[in-house]
Parts: structure tokens; sequence; C-alpha cells
């Protein structure tokens, strides 16, 4: 079975990470993979695993945009080229051009649907959801149904997964002080910490808030934010104005988010708006680092309460403090939920299962697709 997967661009974020684990698990199912994006950081993850990358000038937000009308045109080239039994979309933009090649070339389509949008004209009058589209959370689910009129028989529920393996490690404690160093992180601190875009939904100034409160309680905690964005220099204003400066560490996003959950004692996750089902939480658990979060979206999905972590309503943040300050100070709780967080991971949120469920989900698109052309040229 020959595959194309469509994404806008692979630079390091969590739609990008999933389009090359699902690449990288479907080549090791025997299957022919090709993605084609605009390019960026995560190509050569790829290329060094022998999947072929096409580069395509699609880097737009627009459906409307010149770049989208020249993108079905030479996608269009590119299927019929490589002879593409179904395209798996990614984004708005590559749901619309995967849309029309698939209809233009009439072979399979399938989208997955990776968070929770805006409700606008462009997608009432060109849904382009595909022959089937995946959702991976119950709450992404309920939303496209809800607020899209998704047909509950055409989504399929497949929960996002990652490469367990490579978070399992136990890191020394000499080697998470020079990890802690490495970042910048003081040896002798307690870390919390989270991975996400600075934007204004992901809430990094309520974990500073947050750390101002715990602080008053353990002094010895520093709180480390990994990502980029332009919220960033609005985050560092709030840490200047709440003295937060030795307690607040910076760190540009990386590709080895192995070494990162290392130097963490607790990961913190607080979104203000829906969550489709983030990754980093996944990574996280799998390394070993209980979650306390805001309950917003699919994030319950992940997160037990009190099992294998700790949430709170996004409407009373304040409530992120206590239930942190009880993991750094109890060992045994906090030993307790870090091994029903990994066992969780291993056991519904694999790399391996999500492919198993989305290749199946392919055959079934292309076995109908054959059966229905089949009967189309009977019929002519």
């Amino acid at each position: 079975m020959k595959i194309l997967l469509l994404t806008t661009h692979l630079n390091i974020g969590g739609i990008s990470t999933y389009v090359v684990s699902l690449a990288k698990a479907l080549k090791d199912k025997g299957e022919e993979v090709f993605v084609a994006s605009s390019g960026g950081v995560l190509v050569s993850e790829l290329t060094q695993e022998g999947i072929s990358h096409i580069k395509i000038n699609i880097r737009t937000k627009s459906e409307l945009s010149p770049k989208t009308f020249r993108a079905i045109f030479e996608i269009s080239r590119l299927v019929k080229k490589l002879d593409i039994d179904i395209i798996h979309a990614h984004t708005r933009v590559t749901q619309i051009v995967g849309f029309f090649v698939s209809r233009l070339r009439r072979i399979g389509f399938v989208t997955t649907c990776h968070g929770f949008f805006r409700r606008n004209l462009g997608r009432i009058l060109l849904p382009a959801w595909g022959d089937r589209v995946i959702a991976i959370s119950e709450a992404v689910e309920g939303y496209l149904i809800k607020d899209f009129g998704v047909n509950r028989n055409k989504i399929a529920l497949v929960y996002n997964g990652i490469d367990v393996k490579k978070f399992l490690k136990d890191f020394s404690d000499k080697e998470r002080d020079e990890l802690k160093d490495s970042f910048g992180l003081r040896k002798d601190h307690s870390i919390i910490g989270t991975i996400a875009r600075f934007t204004p939904d992901k809430g990094h100034d309520v974990l500073l808030y947050a750390l101002f409160d715990i602080l008053k309680q353990k002094p010895n905690v520093q709180l480390v934010f990994v990502g980029d964005g332009k919220e960033r220099y609005n985050i560092q204003d709030i840490v200047e104005r709440l003295g937060l400066s030795e307690n607040v560490i910076f760190v540009k996003s990386q590709i080895n988010t192995v070494s990162v959950f290392a130097a963490m004692d607790v990961f913190m996750f607080a979104p203000r708006r829906k969550e489709g089902l983030g990754l980093v939480l996944l990574e996280a658990m799998a390394s070993g680092r209980p979650v306390v979060a805001t309950n917003v979206g699919g994030v319950g999905t992940v997160v037990q309460d009190g099992i294998n972590g700790f949430l709170v309503s996004p409407s009373k943040p304040e409530l992120l403090v206590e239930p942190t300050i009880r993991l750094l100070k109890d060992k045994e709780l906090y030993k307790k939920m870090s091994q029903a967080g990994r066992e969780c991971v291993v056991q519904k949120f694999s790399i391996n299962g999500m492919a198993d469920k989305v290749d199946r989900l392919y055959k079934e698109i292309i076995a109908y697709e054959t059966h229905t052309h089949s009967k189309r040229k009977l019929a002519w």
C-alpha cells in the first residue's frame, strides 16, 4: 500500500511529531510511505529512516491562498506519478488539497482532527473531512459531531500514540544533575515545567502565578518553560513583575524532549481552551513524570485524577498549587503516580497500537473505493 501523508510543515510541534511517528510506524509495518510538506527540522528524521519527503510550497494558513491551489495540481501529479493508494491530511489547508486531489484521482482520503477550531464559513461550505476522519480523543469526536455535524459513523476514534521505548529510560542522579546543568537549572532545586508553544491559550502565565504561591511553601523550586513563540515576551514581563527571575528558566524548543523530561520532576500543563490529546502529556508520563493539569478537552483521556496525576478546573487554576507541592514532598505518592503514568501510556497510547488502527482504516477505505469504482464501471 502506497500512502501519502500531507501536512503544512515539519517544524517542532505536535502535528509534525505525529506525522513523523506515524510515517515511521507504518514503514515498519511494511507500507510504502511518502510525506509531503513545506519542510522543517524534522525532515531529517524521515530521511534517516528511508522515508521519502517531497517538498511543496504550502506554508500558509489561508484556504484561498494561491499556494493552496498550486499545491492541488502539484500533489495531483505526484499522486499519479507515485501511484498513491490513499492520502492522509493533517491540517486545514492540506485537507482542502487532499480533498480535491482525491476526487481528481479517485483514491481514498483520510484526515485527522488534531484539536479544536473556530467554526467559520469555509469549514461549513467545504468541510473536506474525507472518507473518514480520525478523532484523537472523545472530546474531539464530540466536537466534530456537535459543532460540525459530522456523522458519527464517519469518525474513527484513534488515540495519539508515541514511541514509548524512547522515554522509558531511568536516569541516574548524576545524569539528571548534568542535564539540569545543561539547561541552566539548579541541581539542588526541584524542577517543575512545561513544553508548549508560547501562545495565550497555553496558560504559561497561569503557571507563573502557581509558582509564586508554591515558593511560599517550598522555596527551592524552579520552573522551566520549553518552547518558542511571540507570547514569550509577555511572559518574561510577568516574570520580572513577580520577581521570579531566579526561579524561571526559558529553553528553546527541543527536538529531543527525553532529556528535558529527565531534568524535570513534575510536568505541568495549564491550557485555557480545549486541548485535543497532547502528545507532550504522553511523553511526560512515559518518562515517569506525574502530571498536574487543567481538565480541558482530551486531557482527561490521558490524566486520571488521583491515579497518574492531578486535574483541576480551568476556572480555578490556583488549585494547581497544592497537588504540585504534594508531589514534590511525598516520595511514595510521586513513585506511585510515576509508575501508573508509565503503565497507562504503555497499555493505551503506543505508536504501534495507533499505527495498527490507522493502517486498518486505510485498507477499509481502499477496499470500499475499489468496490465502488468497480460497480460504477459495471453500471457504465
